[in-house]
């Protein structure tokens, strides 16, 4: 019995090692298959990285060229915002320099002095009662615009005047 015994337990080792010799085949086998697979997808990857690197380097001086097209955009931008300020300005000049030179602002302008003036002699006259006023000074009025009338100025100051009068008096 005991070399029956030995003969089962040698059987069973050598069954035992050739199970295990069958599965180290089949693993063996299985990691050929993901080998190849895997250089499979590694000349799937080269080939892909060989079509998209061109794509890629095409995008990337796309990338830099929409950069620089931007910059200059900004620097366009800029310079047309500098242009239009400088345009802006200069037209302001020349409409302020225009409005001085109308009929209108020299009316207005002479309105006002006018106005000043006639303060000024009412507080000389005022304060300084004993004193004579020399008005040679005051240059000769500006000449009407058109549907304007001596009558109508005169009678502008008079109602003008009587105005002044009455504010004064109610002081």
């Amino acid at each position: 019995m005991e070399m029956w015994l030995g003969m089962k337990w040698a059987i069973n080792a050598a069954e035992c090692v050739q199970r295990k010799y069958e599965e180290g085949r089949a693993k063996i086998a299985e990691g050929g298959k993901l080998l190849q697979h895997a250089d499979r997808h590694v000349e799937e990857n080269a080939t892909k990285i060989a079509e998209l690197s061109p794509k890629l380097a095409e995008a990337e001086r796309a990338t830099v060229d929409v950069e620089e097209a931007r910059a200059r955009a900004e620097a366009a931008k800029e310079a047309e915002r500098r242009s239009r300020a400088t345009k802006l300005e200069e037209a302001k000049k020349q409409a302020i320099a225009e409005y001085r030179n109308s009929l209108e602002f020299v009316v207005l302008l002479d309105k006002e002095v006018m106005e000043q003036c006639e303060d000024l002699i009412y507080r000389f006259k005022r304060f300084n009662a004993d004193k004579k006023l020399n008005l040679n000074f005051v240059r000769d009025p500006p000449p009407l615009p058109e549907r304007v009338t001596e009558q109508m100025v005169e009678a502008y100051l008079r109602d003008r005047s009587r105005f002044l009068e009455r504010l004064r008096i109610g002081r």
